[in-house]
């Protein structure tokens, strides 16, 4: 399949207004280097919100994928996928809570489908001020806005459709006011970008025939093939969004990894795009744009963009800067009224973890449909704001150290998909500053009366000039044995999570 689009042409010669621009293959686009405003930052955060939170309801899921399951397939009923194999009982079974609870709440999904839901959706206590002060309260430095999820509804005034949330829904520029809003509070702005996988999102729309009864919303429901038509919309609306938001940072979640986007040179051509509007905007110049590209998988080379992992993080320091997007949900990303949630303390010990080996974290939250953030998500992030008030230079604007860190093993805690580990006093985890003066040893849970620092039982200690717990006045005393670095700790600091101890020295560290 050959697709010509008139656009391409035209990303690749943005740029060069001033001076050299990006061209679409990776030799090209390996002369890339990371923002240093994105390896500093270490924390944004990141809401799910769309047509979706109106139901609310997570199923057997997550609640984002609300408009997939609600078209699903009684069980027991013989289905085929689009390639005629026999759906699983698990997929036939997975949906079922969410069609049942569909049909129960607004009827026939026939009668009333997803797309309904949106003049339901209506944001009418949104304040983009108070997310982005939410943002930095909670320690953030960059806030990255839902462009559009799976179903394809755009957050931001598109010319390329009338399914957006100004024309419908809330009628707000969602992400323009996001963007002014993360602006004015000195935030980096980022925008995410799910629909890729917007054909297979309602794929079950599709294979129970609700699509042929329904021609005239096919600009919502898209035809669910991936062809040349799907292609070129694809482009042009992800695109459109670059230009839209004038963002910092464009995260990409799965669905273009598929063999039609790489037969198109998809990838390159998007990154050549971007980096070049980085460089049109004065943002930043060749081999050096200003933009972060985030994507899932080998898609983009690390070489040439931020390779990211989903609810996971890396079992050892990166050579390039790298970002795990998580959320303080467990099973739902969007807002659901049943989920459970992570502690501050929790999500505390997987930032240091991640910071420790190069890493950034791209934090989720589920605002409701109102836009009203949940308690259960704002005080986690209130919670981290205030440890990273006292205790941030540990994390902000630090390199990794030579190793990530120390202590027992944590692979049997480690799952596919996602891992909640328990971290004891034993687990350190070590950044360092830019000058390479001083070393920050941050034991994940209390040590007690000292803290024993293995790493450095051979190092040469002689130029250590102050030892002292972030948060607490006054020295630590110290020696040096053939076990390691022992440090005698004061009483337990108010802050009660992840203890960074900040030992500075006479010139390079050891």
């Amino acid at each position: 399949m050959k697709i010509w689009i008139l656009s391409i042409g035209v990303c690749l010669a943005v740029g060069s207004v001033s001076g050299k621009g990006y061209e679409a293959d990776w030799d090209s686009l390996s002369n890339y280097e990371v923002p240093e405003w994105y390896q500093d930052a270490k924390f944004g955060i990141w809401p799910h919100w769309g047509v979706y939170s109106v139901p609310a309801f997570r199923g057997d899921h997550a609640a984002e994928w609300y408009g997939r399951w609600v078209h699903g397939v009684e069980k027991g009923e013989t289905r085929l996928d689009k390639k005629g194999r026999v759906l699983s009982d698990y997929y036939e079974a997975r949906g079922m809570k969410t069609k049942d609870f569909h049909e129960k709440s607004y009827g026939s999904v026939a009668d009333f489908g997803y797309h309904d839901l949106i003049p339901l959706w209506k944001a009418e206590k949104w304040d983009a001020d108070a997310w982005a002060q939410l943002a930095v309260d909670s320690g953030a430095k960059f806030f990255c806005m839902m462009g559009m999820h799976h179903d394809g509804f755009a957050l931001y005034d598109s010319d390329l459709t009338k399914w957006d949330s100004v024309e419908m829904g809330p009628k707000r520029d969602l992400v323009g006011e996001m963007k002014a809003a993360s602006r004015k509070k000195g935030l980096k702005f980022g925008v995410s970008n799910h629909f890729a996988w917007n054909y297979e999102y309602f794929g079950f729309y599709h294979r129970n025939g609700i699509g042929k009864a329904q021609p005239e919303l096919a600009d919502f429901y898209s035809e669910g093939v991936v062809d040349e038509a799907y292609l070129e919309r694809w482009w042009k609306r992800t695109t459109e969004l670059v230009d839209k938001s004038d963002c910092d940072l464009y995260y990409f979640d799965w669905g273009w990894n598929k063999p039609e986007w790489r037969e198109e040179n998809f990838h390159a051509r998007f990154a050549a795009y971007l980096y070049n509007k980085g460089i049109e905007t004065g943002k930043g110049t060749f081999g050096s744009p200003g933009m972060v590209l985030c994507s899932k998988r080998n898609d983009i080379p690390t070489n040439a963009g931020v390779r990211d992992l989903e609810r996971r993080q890396m079992i050892d320091i990166q050579e390039n800067v790298w970002q795990t997007d998580t959320s303080i949900s467990v099973y739902s990303w969007g807002y659901s009224t049943e989920d459970e949630y992570r502690t501050a303390d929790q999500l505390l010990d997987s930032l240091v973890d991640i910071v420790s080996k190069n890493g950034v974290m791209m934090l989720n939250f589920g605002p409701k449909a109102d836009g009203t953030v949940p308690p259960e998500y704002k005080q986690p992030l209130l919670g981290m704001g205030a440890w990273l008030k006292v205790c941030g230079e540990a994390i902000y604007s630090t390199r990794p150290y030579s190793i990530f860190g120390e202590g027992p093993s944590l692979d049997d805690q480690r799952s596919q998909h996602d891992h909640h580990t328990v971290y004891t006093g034993e687990h350190i985890r070590f950044t360092r500053n830019k000058q390479n003066d001083v070393l920050y040893a941050t034991a994940l849970d209390w040590p007690g009366e000292k803290i024993l620092i293995k790493t450095l039982a051979k190092k040469d200690l002689g130029k250590i000039k102050s030892v002292r717990l972030l948060g607490v006045d006054g020295e630590l005393g110290w020696k040096q044995t053939s076990r390691g670095l022992e440090i005698m700790l004061p009483s337990k600091p108010a802050y009660g999570m992840a203890y960074p101890v900040r030992i500075g020295f006479k010139g390079r560290l050891p």
